[in-house]
């Protein structure tokens, strides 16, 4: 093995350490005339090709671009402007100003417009814009002129193509079901042909001011369309977040991707395992992954050896250039991916549970074959939704643009919106994560009332009725004000997710929550008026919470009926019950609408034949040439998780877990993962199949809790870990990363997270002895499992029959299932029926599963949230596009770190 130092100010041409082909950064890798042409006298411009001189004359004709204007009203759904010479920005992350032989400032409009292949989507023209958003764009009848570089080291140039309104979600005819996108994606300027600026070959020796270096950068094309245009992601919000270029030599699996992603992988998952038994507690998620790899890789950017080693004929090196936006991202699926579902893996909560409430002992094999098997399961799902969910475009993935913005914001050097008024989207971001994470103390613990505004209460705090009505812990929360962040993203994200779907889940909140649940309340129906109006306890007769030692022997875990009968039925508030009717007509209507709306892919995919109605887009275009992930090593994955299920089950035999019921659980999630990710993929808002996932256990396996809890932990999270999964397969489609590279880090967070939580929670399990009791010093005391714990009595020891059976108080509830399977149904067969309704528009599941974060969600979270969606996602998206393209997801991920 040799070593090569690299001295400083020496010339460096080597190709491994630095990769020079510029990526989705530079602009060096778009043409660019300007910066080419050895004359200082500007070539004069070609003129525009007939095709888009002659404009047809109908009422849809649109006008052809100019110099000064992108595009009109009628052409583009919202308004750009055309390009002007912009520094150029190379992969190495630093900005680079070229010298121009004769270039000048007013010579930059001249180089815009037909010399220019890209911009940044949503660029505004240089006068307001008044028109809104416009949904009558057409494929193939728009054309937008010009373009500017990119973001250094993110690849954010992108060319505008016309809004195209979403129908994924609507019940259209069955043979055009899930198309989304135009057969043509938008339209764009076309280069008139004979015109290829001399750019190819071009290389330039400049100056890493990082390593203190020269380097050699060596400018190529990025390739277009046999036509000539540039394409980008029919769909404004992509457009706004996602590049539309990529770099194939960009570094990806580095030595600095595994140490940084193992050493915060073991450091984050540590850590949530403390915060998830103690209670108050913080807790590290998805955001803050991202924003700590980033600390993290530039640290290692500056301290390793820039070296190139030479181990048995192949080099490699520590330090492969400057930290770039897909060793980023990988990072972040290594470390932080596991983070998003929860703090601490759900089958850990009924190890927790089985051990310190119930008071049963679990070995270490039982626990770590049955924490480890169930997130393998999600995972190996992952390989039937890839097809259908991460290819197409219309496959949006709303939480995951968020993500997008912040990896961009953090590596561009310098933004495609410098020549606009504001700051730069690094410092923005930089700006509100400090600003907010300071503020957060203020509604947390200076002032809680900031949090929880209910102005109407404290100045009338005796009315029984307005304080059930207003109040915002114990009632309805009829309000809109508070300044606590978290209380406003706990019901859906007003940033992130699409308007429509939040005015889905705001309409159906009213219409259950404050006109429904109410009515019911002071009607007395199921006996409510004798118990708050809203809440998550079970309560007896006496208006008590339950008490459970009274109907169990602790001794036999065995269910007493007499002292049942005895006792008392359990009682749900008005508010807890209305959530049950909702989740008992979700599953079946996610399926069914699924099955209506999105049969015919799904139909193709099982016999192995590409969807026909929805070409790729440039993203998908740009994927193909990576090398796949097999179907076998899902397969693989699927197979195993299966193996260590059954595992679990014999490795503790006193357990008598059902071998039936982990089949049955792991078939369930099979039926259950397209349809719930379907929906999170249009609408970013995922339904809840919990309540599905605990009454089969609990009327097949009746007084028996622990199966109970097994088979609701292989349900709802092997679902889980598949829908943060498959997010994370669209995030690195639209990053650009290999997928075999994002298989490879995933399968290594899974395995280093189980391992190590597993490790941390019997380490304290060992060296707290009063752990998870109500007065425990260092407040140990498993608050987070207090809901696992009262499910599992409910559904698995009382069981389903005597609450909901017949003759059980909410025996009502369970015609809800179908009603929720016809609902989809119905509205179907009128819209073939009448295809122009509105109803086509709506969405039984997206509104249905909005409402499940009640509780503890309350009406103001659901009205402040819908009120900053209004904002953002409807009138600064319609009436600011500039501001909204360049901040939105940006503000949403600087708020959420």
């Amino acid at each position: 093995m040799d070593a090569r130092p690299t001295s400083e100010g020496q010339s460096d041409t080597r190709q491994a350490a630095y990769v020079h082909r510029h990526p989705l950064s530079s602009p060096a890798a778009f043409p660019q005339p300007h910066i080419h042409f050895a004359s200082t006298n500007r070539p004069t411009e070609p003129p525009l090709p007939p095709s888009a001189q002659e404009q047809d004359d109908g009422p849809l004709a649109y006008p052809p671009p100019t110099l000064t204007t992108a595009s009109t009203s009628a052409s583009s759904s919202l308004p750009v402007t055309p390009a002007t010479p912009y520094p150029g920005r190379f992969s190495t992350g630093r900005s680079y100003q070229p010298s121009l032989p004769g270039h000048r400032e007013e010579d930059e409009s001249r180089s815009a417009g037909l010399f220019s292949n890209f911009q940044f989507a949503f660029r505004p023209p240089p006068q307001p814009v008044s028109e809104p958003l416009s949904h009558l764009g057409r494929a193939g009848s728009t054309i937008s002129a010009s373009s500017a570089p990119s973001s250094s080291g993110t690849g954010l140039g992108t060319q505008h193509i016309p809004l195209s309104t979403p129908s994924s979600h609507s019940y259209d005819d069955s043979k055009n079901a899930g198309s989304s996108v135009p057969s043509t994606p938008g339209s764009s300027f076309k280069i008139p042909k004979g015109f290829t600026p001399s750019v190819r070959g071009l290389e330039k020796t400049v100056f890493d001011e990082a390593r203190g270096v020269d380097v050699q950068e060596k400018v190529e094309p990025v390739e277009e369309s046999n036509n000539g245009e540039v394409e980008d992601s029919p769909f404004p919000e992509v457009r706004a977040s996602v590049s539309n270029v990529d770099d194939h030599d960009m570094p990806c699996l580095t030595f600095r991707v595994w140490f940084v992603g193992i050493i915060f992988c073991l450091m984050l998952s540590s850590a949530n395992v403390f915060f998830y038994l103690r209670y108050p507690a913080p807790y590290w998620s998805g955001p803050v992954g991202v924003i700590l790899a980033w600390f993290g890789g530039k640290l290692l950017e500056k301290i390793l050896p820039i070296r190139m080693w030479t181990v048995a004929g192949h080099e490699f090196s520590l330090n492969p250039g400057p930290f770039n936006i897909k060793e980023h991202t990988l990072i972040y699926m290594l470390a932080g991916l596991t983070l998003e579902a929860s703090t601490a893996p759900y089958a850990m909560g009924a190890t927790v549970v089985w051990e310190k409430r119930y008071h049963q002992g679990l070995n270490t094999g039982f626990t770590f074959l049955f924490i480890l098997s169930s997130q393998l399961l999600g995972f190996g799902l992952v390989g039937l939704c890839h097809q259908l969910l991460v290819w197409p475009a219309s496959a949006i993935w709303p939480t995951e643009l968020a993500t997008c913005a912040t990896l961009n914001a953090l590596h561009a050097g310098d933004d495609a919106y410098s020549s606009h008024k504001g700051p730069r989207q690094a410092t923005f971001f930089a700006a509100v994560a400090v600003v907010s994470g300071f503020w957060a103390f203020f509604p947390a613990y200076i002032f809680t009332g900031l949090s929880y505004f209910s102005f109407i209460c404290w100045i009338f705090p005796k009315n029984v009725i307005l304080n059930q009505l207003f109040g915002v812990i114990s009632g309805l929360g009829m309000s809109i004000v508070t300044l606590d962040w978290t209380e406003i993203t706990m019901a859906p994200s007003p940033l992130t997710t699409p308007f429509w779907a939040q005015l889905h889940s705001f309409g159906a909140f009213v219409l259950f929550y404050w006109i429904v649940g109410p009515i019911l309340y002071y009607t007395n129906v199921w006996k409510s008026a004798h118990f708050p109006i809203f809440g998550n306890m079970a309560y007896d007769r006496f208006a008590q919470p339950y008490d459970v030692t009274r109907v169990l022997n602790l001794e036999t875990l065995k269910f007493n009926s007499t002292a049942y009968e005895e006792y008392s039925p359990v009682y749900l508030p008005i508010s807890f019950a209305m959530t049950y009717l909702l989740a008992f007509a979700m599953a079946p209507a996610t399926l069914v609408h699924a099955a209506l709306v999105y049969w015919p892919k799904i139909w193709g995919f099982i016999r192995r034949q590409p969807p026909n109605d929805e070409s790729d887009d440039i993203h998908a275009t740009l994927m193909r040439s990576y090398s796949t992930i097999p179907w076998w090593w899902y397969g693989a994955v699927f197979i195993l998780s299966l193996a260590l299920s059954i595992g679990s089950a014999k490795v503790q035999p006193e357990l008598e877990i059902s071998l039936l019921a982990i089949m049955l659980a792991i078939l369930l999630t099979v039926i259950f993962v397209i349809p719930v990710c379907y929906i999170s993929a249009i609408s970013g808002q995922t339904p809840a199949v919990n309540v599905v996932a605990q009454i089969i256990p609990g009327a097949l396996w009746q007084e028996r809790p622990l199966v109970n809890m097994v088979f609701k932990v292989y349900v709802v999270q092997g679902l889980s870990v598949a829908n943060i999964f498959v997010r994370a397969a669209k995030l690195g489609h639209y990053v650009k990363i290999p997928p075999r590279y994002r298989f490879m880090v995933q399968a290594m967070g899974i395995i280093l997270t189980a391992i190590i939580q597993i490790y941390i929670k019997s380490l304290i399990f060992a060296g707290v002895h009063d752990i998870c009791q109500p007065n425990q010093s260092a407040r140990l005391v498993c608050a987070h499992n207090q809901v696992f714990y009262s499910a599992s009595i409910l559904w698995g020891l009382i069981g389903p029959r005597r609450q909901f059976g017949k003759g059980g108080v909410y025996y009502g509830e369970i015609y809800a299932l179908i009603a929720g399977a016809m609902l989809p149904l119905l509205i179907w067969w009128w819209c073939r029926l009448r295809p122009e309704t509105p109803l086509r528009k709506f969405n039984i599941p997206v509104a249905l599963s909005g409402c499940t974060y009640s509780p503890p969600a309350t009406g103001i979270n659901y009205s402040s949230s819908f009120a900053l969606g209004v904002v953002f996602q409807w009138y600064m998206r319609t009436r600011k596009p500039f501001w909204w393209a360049k901040y939105n997801y940006i503000l949403s991920g600087a708020l959420d770190s």
